[in-house]
């Protein structure tokens, strides 16, 4: 075993020193598990040979991601001679260097239990604690990928790489005050097409910067161009949203009324470039009312009355159906939603309406609903339940909240 120990002990030698100058600890990100296989077996030279090879992939890499051949390596040792402190120490060092930092903890504290009086135990201790403070980061970024509600209604999908978040849509209603669409003696004409967007953000801290894209957007028989701009903004993980700042361009569009022929467009004109703020809300938890939602990004009363696009402060339940919780609580199609948790829905934004809807599985919500045939609101509480939190490519297609 002493022979081990001393080979392990030139491990760790070169190990620190191809580490010192290798690329840094990738950022905090949701790394890959360690792969798992068949537990490796063999003699303790098969060990020792195990080492050497880690040793020599280490000397050899040179990208953080090539330390997974040092870790399968290493592993391998630990399985076959699982009393090879220095092993479990050179495994540690390499799942860090991979960000496998759950893993490296736990490998540490074998190095440790082995080999408790090791000159290095409190520098190793000390990395466990480096490493858990890592690992807290990295768990708190992934709890924030998912689905974020827009304040204007837009349902974005975020997914995380390191410390780049990207935020995208195909859904998002063009406002009239971005892109304005005149016809000919009827004035203005709503767009009531979705169109994609998208924001590219690094996060340091809790400071956004990146980029803002906006495809184009059908605007009657024109189509505006796309935009895109830089982005500033702070994440607040305290109330769940993230505040953006960027500038856009406003357009107007004329569709050209023809006589003898198909319309056309008549002329695209691009105005001043305008600071917006948008606000996203997220992410939203799993459990939520299992119906579909209206109003979010435009309300009509019915009958010969005008379709008001934009967020109007009103909230209407669809497609609840028969035998389901929402049903058995008393919840029907049509239904006003007037306040979520006496929270009224007026004073609110669409995105925040919807997080608020949004909670824990099996949580309780009480809604104030009007419906159509009483005069008087109604008061419900709902259990929430598991829906899934994901957003149809089909933009034609409902999806559950």
């Amino acid at each position: 075993m002493r022979q081990f120990f001393f080979c392990g002990c030139v491990a760790v030698t070169l190990l620190a020193a191809s580490l010192a100058g290798a690329a840094p600890p990738p950022a905090p990100v949701a790394a890959p598990s360690p792969s798992v296989s068949s537990p490796a077996t063999g003699t303790p030279e098969d060990a020792r040979n195990h080492m050497l090879r880690g040793m020599a992939a280490i000397e050899m890499a040179k990208s953080p991601e090539d330390f997974g051949v040092a870790e399968d390596e290493f592993r391998m040792a630990t399985e076959i001679a699982p009393q090879m402190a220095i092993a479990w120490f050179n495994l540690g060092k390499a799942q860090t260097q991979l960000g496998h930092y759950a893993a490296a903890i736990e490998s540490y504290r074998q190095y440790l239990a082995l080999a408790p009086g090791a000159k290095d135990a409190q520098g190793v201790r000390d990395e466990i604690v480096k490493l858990e403070f890592r690992q807290e980061l990295v768990t708190k970024a992934q709890s924030r990928a998912g689905i974020w509600m827009g304040q204007d209604g837009t349902p974005y999908t975020l997914t995380l790489a390191g410390n780049r978040m990207t935020f995208k849509t195909n859904r998002r209603r063009v406002p009239e005050e971005e892109v304005r669409s005149t016809y000919p003696l009827v004035g203005t004409v709503p767009n009531s097409d979705l169109t994609q967007a998208e924001y590219q953000l690094i996060i340091q801290g809790n400071h956004l910067t990146g980029t803002w894209n906006r495809g184009a957007v059908p605007a009657d028989k024109c189509t505006v161009p796309p935009d895109t701009a830089e982005v500033s903004g702070e994440l607040n993980d305290k109330e769940h949203k993230i505040v953006l700042h960027h500038d856009r361009t406003t357009y107007e569009a004329a569709t050209q009324m023809s006589l003898l022929g198909d319309d056309s467009c008549g002329g695209i004109v691009a105005g001043e470039r305008k600071t917006v703020e948008d606000v996203l809300y997220g992410p939203l938890a799993k459990g939520g009312l299992g119906v579909g939602l209206y109003g979010l990004t435009s309300w009509w009363d019915g009958g010969f009355s005008l379709v008001h696009f934009g967020w109007q402060g009103r909230l209407g339940v669809t497609n609840v159906k028969s035998g389901t919780p929402a049903f058995e609580a008393g919840l029907r199609d049509k239904d006003e939603i007037l306040s979520i948790d006496g929270v009224a829905v007026k004073s609110l934004s669409a995105g925040e309406a919807v997080m608020r809807l949004h909670g824990d599985i099996g949580s309780s919500v009480t809604l104030e609903i009007v419906r159509e045939d009483q005069k008087e609101p109604l008061s419900l509480t709902l259990r929430r339940v598991e829906v899934p939190v994901a957003v149809p490519q089909d933009v034609s297609t409902a999806w559950l909240n």
